[in-house]
């Protein structure tokens, strides 16, 4: 079988199953964890031939689906002693897939709503943002389009630690509302605070990315002037 999108285009072993799982109409909620197995080895094995540099993590998760796929080849005997364990192995990684899923979703509306808003960032960053950080540090200065980025793996991390459920039935907040929520809440913060702390009233992912649109609202009307450190978001009073 040919493949024509090389690893780098993925984001890591996950966003590679759901491009194989789509590529071969496989139904997400009824996964026939085998095939995706047998795609995901010669997937590999093809890129390998290529001479390609794979992650560790997709090998990680290739030796855990060769795992998978042996014990299903057990005798009836022993297979009957680890279906449970294969039961949850499937269940797992489902739900894994079902939550990467979300995530790759809702990140792509974020960058979707970035665009429709229009915003410009023409102005450069204040210089009182160099005050703040460390006169020690190798600090280049940070572009909107970063900041687009650095949000986007602070969402990440979001959700692989309090994973937010997608609730589309709630009464929706504004991009403006939440403007003047965040700017009652940013007078209780110190004066230089994490993107982290806004989003402690977030209660699913809808608010989460509102909250972004927010506060790049709130960067491009000079009332927070920002910076990266330690792949963290800071945000200053102007």
């Amino acid at each position: 079988m040919e493949f024509f999108v090389t690893i780098e285009q993925f984001e890591g072993p996950l966003d590679l199953m759901l491009h194989l799982i789509k590529e071969k109409e496989l139904d997400l909620f009824d996964l026939d964890i085998n095939i995706l197995t047998q795609q995901y080895v010669e997937y590999i094995h093809a890129m390998e031939q290529m001479k390609l540099d794979i992650a560790s993590e997709y090998l990680l998760e290739l030796a855990t689906l060769i795992e998978y796929k042996s014990k299903k080849l057990l005798p009836n005997e022993a297979a009957e002693l680890d279906d449970n364990y294969q039961q949850q192995q499937e269940v797992d990684l489902v739900n894994r897939l079902i939550e990467y899923k979300k995530f790759k979703e809702v990140s792509i509306k974020l960058d979707d709503l970035y665009q429709e808003r229009n915003l410009k960032f023409d102005k450069p960053q204040s210089e009182i943002v160099n005050q703040w950080i460390d006169i020690n540090e190798n600090y280049e200065s940070t572009s909107a389009y970063e900041l687009i980025k650095a949000m986007n793996r602070c969402l990440k991390r979001f959700q692989l630690s309090q994973p937010y459920e997608v609730n589309i039935t709630q009464k929706r907040i504004s991009i403006e509302d939440r403007k003047k929520q965040l700017k009652i809440n940013i007078k209780k913060f110190n004066e230089v605070f994490a993107l982290s702390n806004t989003m402690y009233d977030c209660r699913d992912l809808y608010e989460v990315v509102i909250t972004f649109l927010a506060i790049l609202d709130l960067v491009n009307e000079n009332v927070l002037s920002f910076t990266i450190k330690d792949d963290e978001v800071y945000f200053k009073k102007v």
